[in-house]
């Protein structure tokens, strides 16, 4: 398990055809019918509270945390739940949380769980590690044990190597909360480049709708900058909470 709690160094940008079924008479024939496509909306608000984090490494927790809660009205969010869900949270990365640790997080708590990402390994965990002086094996042994965590719990990846600011659309269309890997700066101008993780609450024709853990409230932005703020490094990760899915209560002692 890689755990270092380490403060925000100063990180540069890295830079169907259906097919059909033929009856004994040749003259017809039975197609299978086609899936439909998942409607996108024209506009998409949850009301997600917001939670902000209590410490420069833990944005994939607070993100965690506003999702359950959403999920489960009865979570409490508060720090020490932070910390706990950032221990889960951080293996597989360096400092900031990886996209199967934060899965794995949210499904021990009762949500259902799916990833949508464009890479197949640590991806710029890699160069990180270096920066901060981790050793490489010690993360790809913490990576591959978190990935195998997220199996058992049955957690689904979907490769996508073109995830765009629809694919964040389609997925709150159809009643996900995405928690998206964005650059800081992207957001924030005064912080450094740096792994950052965000819940989307919706979007409408003008803005996206976005409880940033690092800010004390929702905030806006339009379109195109939220394209921009996407992914850090080339790499993409969305993690997708089905809000349907509703965890069974704890039963009282």
């Amino acid at each position: 398990m890689v755990k270092q709690m380490v403060k925000k160094s100063k990180i540069r940008k890295l830079s169907g055809k259906a097919a059909s079924l033929k009856s004994r008479k040749p003259s017809k024939r039975v197609s299978q019918p086609q899936r439909s496509k998942a409607k996108v909306k024209d506009k998409v608000l949850f009301e997600v509270e917001h939670y902000p984090q209590t410490e420069e490494f833990t944005s994939s927790a607070a993100s965690a945390l506003m999702v359950l809660k959403h999920i489960k009205p009865e979570f409490k969010m508060k720090k020490e739940e932070e910390y706990n869900i950032w221990q889960e949270a951080v293996n597989g990365s360096v400092w900031h949380g990886s996209k199967y640790g934060l899965a794995y997080a949210i499904a021990k708590r009762g949500g259902k769980v799916r990833i949508i990402s464009n890479t197949k390994d640590e991806g710029y965990d890699k160069k990180l590690a270096v920066y901060e002086n981790v050793n490489l094996d010690t993360l790809t042994a913490s990576y591959n044990e978190i990935k195998k965590k997220s199996d058992s719990m049955q957690i689904q990846e979907e490769y996508n190597p073109n995830i765009s600011i629809n694919t964040i659309k389609k997925a709150l269309s159809s009643n996900n909360i995405p928690i998206v890997l964005i650059d800081a700066n992207a957001l924030n101008p005064y912080l450094d480049s740096s792994p950052h993780w965000i819940v989307v609450k919706g979007y409408d024709k003008d803005a996206f709708y976005i409880n940033d853990p690092y800010s004390d409230s929702t905030i806006t932005l339009d379109h195109n900058a939220f394209k921009q703020a996407l992914g850090f490094d080339s790499n993409f990760h969305v993690v997708l909470t089905d809000i349907r899915h509703k965890p069974a209560a704890k039963k009282k002692k």
